[in-house]
Parts: C-alpha cells; structure tokens; sequence
C-alpha cells in the first residue's frame, strides 16, 4: 500500500509512521561503478602471485639449514627456523617473547638502532654482529636483513662469522661490477643449494662439475643479484621467489 501524502505550503511529503517525512522526490537512480575487467584479473593475479611467493618463502624458510629469522617493526621476534632456535639456544616460544635488543650485548645498542635505522630508510643493510646470551657469552656472527620480505615481515640471514672465507665468496665490489640479466637454470640451482647450507665442495660433488665452476656460477649469481656472500644472496633469492624448496626426505 503506499504511504498517504500530505500537502503543506504546496509541498508534497510523505506521511510516515511519525508524521511528515520531508518533500516526495524521484527516486534516484545510483550508476553503477565499472571497473575493468583486466585491473581485476590483473589484481587477482597478483594477489595469487604474492599468496604464492609467501607459500615458496616460508617453505624454503624452514627447510634450509641456514639460520634465518623474521621480525617485526618493533624488532620482536615473529619466525625462526630451526637451524636459528638451534643458535640461540631457544624455542620459538621463548624468541616470540624477544626483540632483538635482547640478544645484543649492552654495549652494541647503539649500533643496533643505527643498523635498524639504516635498515628502514635504505631497505637492506649487512655485516657482522655479536649475538649476546644470558649467561654472557656472545657468538660473533654475518648477517643480512631485508626490509619487508613479506609484509610486515623483515627477514634476517645469517651465518657464523668463523665461515672460511671461500665458504662465504664474499664478492669485491671495488674490483667486481654487477652482472646484467636473469639467473641461469644452472645459477639458480647452485644458489638453491647454497640457500640449504650445503657447503661449497659438496654442491660440485652434488652436481658432478668442478670447484672453479661451481664458484664461477655463485659469483655470477651474486653479481646478478647484487648480493655480497651467503646470506646477503639468501636473502634477496628468497624475497624474489627465485629458490624452490629442497625436496622432502624419501
């Protein structure tokens, strides 16, 4: 039934339950918004593409006996892999409980925030670091941390600092200029080695070529991704997707 009208002043309203309701209008039509169908399916991808990338990282993440964490903008512990929890002595219930200040020795506080800052402003930083532990003791470290490897999430890799030096192939950067171009096949399967704690010797074993090859391959790799040894190179293969996971034990 439609509701009565009432006229004052030559004004049209419309009666409801609680008197005049203001002046009888057209309806009004609302257009509908039109999004492209191609920024939907290009977003839908790209959401498939980052749910896929986080699936691949955390994967990697956990099977490599590289020690790495992530934590989050106020420094407190979110995720560590095992070959980290195995490091610092913890589990992963007693990291959560910890920001990184925790596990720096007092006098390295104030390069820690440099390095945080650092880290923030420029995206990555690297070099070595001193873990402290509560009983005192302190195990010299190299470490590479990424800002936002996955949202929110800033990845840290790491490494004893006692690594030889040919274990490490730290890369001159005075003496060495960057690579242009996508990893090879080859590069990327040497690197997915490396990025599961393989040593150097046994990835040439592993792939029957010879020592000077296998370091060939890392330091173009390197050069191609910018990276300056193991876990600088770690971490940005793992934050590009370019490392598939070891594939699980038969």
């Amino acid at each position: 039934m439609a509701a009565p009208v009432w006229t004052e002043n030559g004004n049209s309203m419309l009666l409801g339950p609680a008197g005049p309701a203001g002046p009888a209008r057209r309806p009004v039509r609302f257009a509908q918004a039109v999004v492209p169908t191609g920024g939907i399916a290009s977003a839908a991808r790209r959401m498939r593409d980052e749910r896929g990338r986080a699936h691949q990282f955390r994967r990697v993440f956990d099977k490599t006996q590289v020690p790495m964490v992530t934590v989050d903008n106020q420094r407190r512990h979110l995720e560590a892999n095992r070959a980290a929890r195995l490091l610092f002595r913890l589990s992963l219930a007693e990291l959560r409980q910890r920001q990184i200040d925790d596990l720096t020795p007092h006098a390295q506080l104030a390069r820690l925030k440099m390095l945080w800052a650092q880290l923030l402003d420029e995206g990555c930083v690297a070099g070595p670091y001193d873990v402290g532990f509560e009983d005192g003791s302190r195990l010299a470290i190299v470490f590479c941390a990424l800002a936002n490897a996955l949202p929110g999430e800033h990845l840290i890799v790491f490494g004893p600092a006692g690594w030889p030096d040919d274990e490490l192939e730290t890369i001159d950067e005075s003496s060495v200029g960057p690579l242009p171009g996508p990893l090879s096949p080859r590069q990327r399967e040497v690197l997915a080695l490396i990025a599961e704690g393989i040593p150097l010797r046994d990835i040439g074993e592993r792939l029957t070529i010879a020592p000077a090859t296998v370091r060939t391959h890392v330091e173009n790799a390197y050069r191609k991704l910018g990276a300056r040894n193991r876990p600088h190179a770690i971490a940005l293969a793992l934050q590009l997707g370019l490392i598939e996971p070891p594939p699980d034990p038969t």
